[in-house]
Formats: C-alpha cells, structure tokens, sequence
C-alpha cells in the first residue's frame, strides 16, 4: 500500500468520516434489550457472525465486484450489482440503513475528490459497500486495501455501538477489534471467490434480530 493509499483509507475508515455509519447498531441493540447479548464476549461473537455469513458473503463481494466495474467506468454493471445486494438485505431497517449510508458516502466522496465518470453518473448506486468501492476507488485504494477498510470500519462502528449500549470500557472494545483482524482478512478471502450474481449471506439470527428491532419499545439506534 502506497502512502497516499493508506492516508486514504484511514480518512474513508475513520468513525469521524461523516458517513452516519454511528447511528446503526445492525441488530445488535436488539439483542442486548433481549438479554442475549451481555458482555464484550457476547459482541464478539455477534461481530464474527456478521464478518463470516453477511460482510463476506454480501457486502464484500459486492464491493469488490463494484470496484471492478469502477475500473472500467461501467456505471450499468455497479447498478446491477448494487440491486443484487439490495436484495439480499432481508429487513427494510438494513435497506434503509445501507442507502442512508450510501447517499452520504456519495456526497462526501464527490466533495472531496476530482469529478470521476463513476461518481458524477446520473444514475447512483445506493448501498453503503457499492458506493464505498466507489469512493475507494476514486480515492486512490485497490480492491482488496478498499475490502478491508470497508470491514475494519464496520467492527469500530459495530464496537462502539457496544460500548454505547453495555457496560464494556474501552479498552475491552479496543481488544475486540484487535481480536477481528484475522476474521476481517478471512472474509475479504471469502469475498473474493464469491461472484457478485452469486452474494449469499446467511444468519437468520441476526436478521431476526434486526427485523425485531422497529418494534422495540425504545430504541437508541436506527438499525
């Protein structure tokens, strides 16, 4: 990874990166006010789960098709991939989260970067891994550096939710993540042999949990 590269992808993986990526929980608030979820432990293996069945077998794939297709400007084949990952998202809060996401990755990726065919398009991908390979990819990162700050930015968001919603200190959470590294570059391997007509998350658990979660009685997150 070149200088530049890295300087990127510690702006585009930063949780001060503007992205609204803070405001999700992806279940996990569910699981915590059902009890299920009660200790760093406990969200470490939430975190794996989600690594393993959904960011390798979806969002990954995606993205990295995406950053393909980036390369060789086809805005057509990023919308047929950005659908395909849409439907695979199970629960409307998850829909809704990743296109909330998404819309904001594209904003701030078209004010801070020199105009691209692939960002100034009429037609917009919505899902946050499909325009985070966009913003990659104009940024300056590969595929794979793209893949990587893509899930290392998801376990921080994930781990802070933690932190906001049990009583885990900081330097818990801080090991959790460090823990996350070999799970992240397993699911980048994963992803990588995974065909974007092909995505094929599963953890019904977890989908369950995020489908629980418009109906709880407070909620501190959106998704």
């Amino acid at each position: 990874m070149t200088p530049t590269a890295l300087l990127a992808a510690l702006q585009l993986g930063d949780s001060a990166f503007p992205s609204g990526a803070f405001t999700q929980s992806y279940g996990l608030e569910t699981l915590v006010a059902e009890r299920a979820v009660t200790n760093a432990d406990d969200v470490e293996a939430v975190l794996a789960a989600h690594l393993r069945h959904r960011l390798g077998r979806a969002d990954l794939p995606a993205l990295l098709a995406a950053h393909s297709a980036a390369a060789d400007a086809d805005v057509a084949l990023v919308l047929r991939i950005d659908a395909a990952l849409t439907a695979v998202k199970m629960t409307r809060e998850e829909r809704n989260a990743s296109h909330r996401i998404g819309a904001r990755l594209m904003a701030e990726a078209e004010r801070l970067v020199a105009p691209t065919p692939i960002l100034i398009s009429s037609s917009r991908p919505h899902n946050a891994a499909v325009v985070f390979a966009l913003a990659g990819f104009a940024m300056g990162l590969a595929a794979r550096e793209c893949a990587l700050t893509y899930s290392y930015s998801f376990v921080s968001s994930l781990a802070v939710a933690a932190m906001r919603l049990l009583r885990v200190g900081h330097g818990e959470v801080q090991a959790v993540i460090r823990r996350s590294h070999p799970l992240i570059q397993r699911a980048v391997d994963e992803a990588e042999s995974i065909p974007w007509d092909a995505l094929c998350p599963f953890a019904p658990g977890l989908d369950l949990a995020a489908a629980r979660h418009e109906r709880l009685a407070a909620r501190l997150f959106a998704s």
